[in-house]
């Protein structure tokens, strides 16, 4: 690993020149490294998981005093991290966390956060969805993800609200009601803490430039067919839903195409140099569906979604967890006809074949085995990391990170620095 002495201004643009370059498919000077986090630098920094969803201000100082001495290209969002208190605030049921209030959500201090899958939207909801969508979310679907918000289930009908009278009598009255004193409670406090929470971010990212270190991604999206599996219908729930109600989920998934566009592009103008917005894919892979329901039921909405940043000159950077084998010739696709404008993250999947489907049209992002930075040797890490260099690096468009998670919670220090030192090795393209 290289220690330079240029000026930190220097650096921030060299490190954002050659992130910038690869994905576009060119060859930078050397292949970066940029990897993903998420408790692995509170670990080292001896915080429990507990205190780093609780203390954000001490979270930011461990990821720059971890992250910044393995000089690497790009550094993470704190945003991989969610705030406990926050949680606490609106008694979040769609979560388990370490520390929280309330024993029924609260986890051991050392155990990571976990999500609670639930068919928090019914079946035989469908139709009245699609009739008063709004309704719906707002009086059946948050109450249930949320303790402290169950007061939105008395929110007035559309019928009562469409009418002046209704407005004069049935609002007063809901806001009188003393689970609506709660939430307006609750919200206040949230409105608090958010307003710190994106002052603790902003400092990071202010820190991190003045460092010379550029931030990744800022912005998040999802797979329309993953907000409905993830929070609304469960596992369970779609997968059933593509037997028997198969129309109706299409038209759901639909629905929410526009606003993960949006929701990705208002968080990532926070960070206007920041292009790359990070989608998490999650029903998508190998095994969770076969490749008809795939191409059916996931697929459209996906691509809908990355088009839409893409129109918005946006990055869609696809964090594909699992195998992803036999969807490559759908990612091909896509990124034969959106050359330099998308960025796949691979976990389990094959970097050779990737790479000669579609290495020269979409920058390859991966893929060092969580198992092997955990419990392998520095010497494995390296030659692991060679053997990808050699595999991807022609012709730029490709940038080392570990696999499921990036650099895992429980990573060996030495095998961190193997992975880095190998890329600064090995992924030279020109002295």
């Amino acid at each position: 690993m290289i220690v330079s002495e240029k000026k930190p201004r220097v650096l921030y643009k060299e490190r954002y020149e050659r992130v910038m370059t690869t994905i576009d498919i060119k060859e930078p000077d050397r292949v970066p490294v940029v990897p993903g986090v998420m408790f692995y630098p509170t670990e080292q920094y001896g915080m429990t998981k507990k205190e780093a969803m609780y203390d954000l201000e001490k979270t930011a100082k461990a990821y720059l005093e971890v992250l910044t001495p393995l000089n690497i290209d790009a550094l993470p969002p704190l945003l991989s991290i969610w705030p406990g208190k926050l949680m606490d605030i609106l008694k979040a049921r769609v979560f388990k966390w370490p520390g929280a209030a309330e024993e029924i959500s609260r986890l051991e201090d050392h155990l990571p956060f976990q999500f609670v899958e639930g068919e928090y939207l019914k079946a035989e909801e469908y139709e009245e969805l699609f009739e008063d969508s709004t309704g719906v979310i707002l009086r059946k679907v948050i109450p249930r993800q949320f303790g402290a918000l169950q007061g939105f289930s008395e929110f007035p009908e559309f019928s009562n609200l469409a009418s002046g009278l209704g407005v004069m009598f049935t609002l007063p009255i809901f806001s009188a009601m003393s689970k609506t004193k709660e939430i307006n409670e609750a919200l206040n406090a949230a409105s608090d803490y958010l307003i710190k929470y994106f002052s603790i971010t902003n400092n990071y990212g202010n820190s991190l430039k003045k460092l010379g270190f550029p931030l990744f991604y800022t912005g998040i999206a999802m797979a329309p067919f993953d907000v409905v599996s993830d929070l609304l219908r469960g596992m369970r729930g779609s997968m059933l839903d593509m037997y028997r109600h198969p129309e109706e989920l299409k038209k759901l998934t639909n629905i929410f195409i526009e606003g993960q566009i949006k929701a990705g592009v208002q968080l990532a103008q926070l960070t206007p140099k920041i292009k790359v917005i990070f989608m998490p894919l999650h029903r998508g892979a190998d095994g969770f569906m076969s490749k008809d329901q795939f191409e059916e039921f996931y697929w459209p909405g996906l691509t809908s979604v990355m088009e839409g940043l893409i129109k918005n000159n946006y990055i869609p950077g696809l964090f594909l967890e699992g195998g992803y084998n036999e969807r490559l010739e759908y990612l091909a696709e896509f990124a034969k006809k959106h050359k330099g404008k998308v960025l796949y993250w691979f976990d389990r999947t094959d970097l050779a074949k990737a790479k000669e489907l579609f290495g020269g049209h979409a920058c390859i992002k991966g893929n060092v085995p969580g198992s092997l930075l955990n419990m392998g040797t520095p010497q494995q890490v390296e030659d692991y990391v060679k053997e990808s260099i050699e595999i991807c690096k022609d012709g730029g468009g490709f940038i080392i990170d570990g696999g499921v998670s990036g650099i895992p919670d429980e990573a060996q220090p030495e095998n961190v620095k193997a992975m880095v030192d190998a890329t600064f090795k090995y992924g030279v393209y020109r002295k």
